[in-house]
């Protein structure tokens, strides 16, 4: 094998391993960029060896530096394509969130508030007696609430007797983001989704913190 073919397999390979580094780093972007740089200085090595010697190089470098730009940009426009997709993502992942986590504690209270005026003695009960008779099996001694139709991982559960006639759940999520990113949840995570509902003798009140 001459040194040209040893050039084109050699740039080959080189160019094959840079872009194996998005392996590596888990980034797609790490690795696109590396084989990118390291195209290009072969490319220069390619048009040393090559295309100065050949007697359409210019119409040659027109053709590389072109294809170089159009590469350039096509990759720019797919990273922020997929940039928006991803801030997409993250917007319907916390609609979710938000929607059934709302959904699971309002409903929780409100048949709590609903067991406390139809089936209990008002004048001897208070709302939390009615709270641990229908979910008692539900409640943590650390705070912790269970809700058996949401098993999903993201949505920490807690609940706080404030007072004899006051209840607050909560929820704060592990992964899926809320308005401020650096908002500091009672999870201990940072910047994640997080409310709270809050029942009393007057009703349910819903509450976004994040």
């Amino acid at each position: 094998m001459d040194n040209n073919g040893k050039l084109l397999i050699g740039g080959i390979v080189a160019v094959l391993f840079a872009f194996s580094l998005s392996f590596l780093f888990e980034s797609l972007w790490i690795g696109f960029w590396a084989a990118f740089l390291v195209a290009l200085v072969w490319l220069f090595f390619v048009d040393k060896s090559l295309v100065s010697k050949s007697s359409n190089k210019g119409l040659i470098r027109t053709f590389i530096v072109l294809f170089l730009i159009t590469q350039m940009v096509a990759a720019i426009q797919f990273y922020y394509r997929s940039d928006r997709q991803i801030d997409t993502l993250r917007t319907i992942r916390t609609t979710i969130v938000s929607n059934i986590s709302q959904i699971e504690m309002e409903k929780t209270l409100q048949h709590t508030l609903r067991h406390y005026y139809m089936e209990s003695e008002q004048s001897e009960s208070t709302l939390e007696d009615s709270f641990r008779q229908l979910f008692g099996d539900r409640m943590e001694e650390d705070g912790r609430f269970h809700f058996s139709t949401t098993p999903d991982e993201d949505m920490n559960f807690t609940y706080d007797i404030a007072s004899p006639d006051s209840i607050v759940l909560a929820v704060s999520a592990t992964f899926t983001p809320g308005l401020n990113p650096i908002f500091e949840n009672n999870s201990g995570e940072r910047g994640t989704y997080q409310a709270h509902t809050i029942l009393t003798k007057n009703g349910v009140r819903y509450e976004r913190e994040n």
